[in-house]
């Protein structure tokens, strides 16, 4: 199901709030530009804004898309091909995991351009072939490797996984923030959280955060920045402007 950036939002914050200690007890709303993303009031009526931003390296981000994209290419190339030659290749591979291993640097425009090579050298195969699939000069270029797997799957099943270097993102979210002007209602936080992006281990990117840190002042327009952890639901650092 698709959500908007403020459904997201909203949900990432209900997380948070929990985590945080804001829940239950307050209420929470999306707010548009120039306010931060989410308006709460505690049931004092204190009101507090904060802005949320997610820790996620853009190449990572890119590779993951790229890999749903290509799926949903291979799965909609089969759909357009004529009914008789569809059938047969779900009947081929209805127990089957098909990997298809894409160059580093193929597009997802040459991708698509080169489905119909892959799926005529798929087609050629005989019925019920596992493993790795024989080189071929004329699908060289596109992929280093093509593997059939067979077992319990509903097939045929598409992986087509990109292999990308992941950095350490998280002082970059920060500073992405730190120049943006606001109109908050009430006192200004920041809360760059973390949900899918492959981490360092903590000792490694909570130094590097950990020094960043020690390098903002009172000139910080941010009241606090609090890193969130979604998928531990847990607060990993919180920096004060008046500690």
């Amino acid at each position: 199901m698709y959500l908007t950036k403020q459904e997201r939002e909203r949900i990432v914050f209900g997380e948070f709030s929990v985590a945080a200690g804001l829940m239950p007890g307050g209420w929470f709303c999306s707010r548009p530009e120039p306010e931060p993303d989410i308006l709460y009031e505690s049931d004092n009526g204190v009101s507090l804004a904060f802005e949320l931003v997610e820790i996620i390296d853009q190449d990572y981000s890119n590779s993951i898309e790229r890999q749903f994209d290509t799926k949903d290419a291979c799965a909609e190339y089969l759909t357009s091909l004529p009914p008789a030659e569809q059938q047969s290749f779900q009947r081929q591979y209805a127990d089957a995991d098909i990997f298809l291993g894409f160059r580093s640097n193929m597009t997802l425009r040459r991708r698509k351009n080169s489905l119909p090579g892959v799926f005529a050298k798929l087609q050629r195969l005989s019925a019920g072939f596992a493993g790795d699939v024989d080189y071929d000069s004329l699908l060289d270029s596109a992929l280093d490797r093509i593997s059939i797997q067979r077992g319990g799957f509903i097939g045929p099943m598409f992986d087509a996984p990109s292999i990308v270097r992941v950095g350490d993102p998280t002082v970059a979210a920060i500073e992405s923030k730190m120049s943006k002007n606001y109109a908050p209602r009430g006192q200004l936080h920041l809360v760059s959280y973390i949900a899918s992006n492959p981490m360092f281990q903590d000792d490694v990117w909570l130094a590097n955060l950990d020094q960043y840190f020690m390098s903002l002042d009172a000139t910080c327009q941010f009241e606090s920045i609090i890193v969130y952890d979604r998928r531990s639901n847990a607060i990993k650092r919180t920096w004060r402007r008046d500690a």
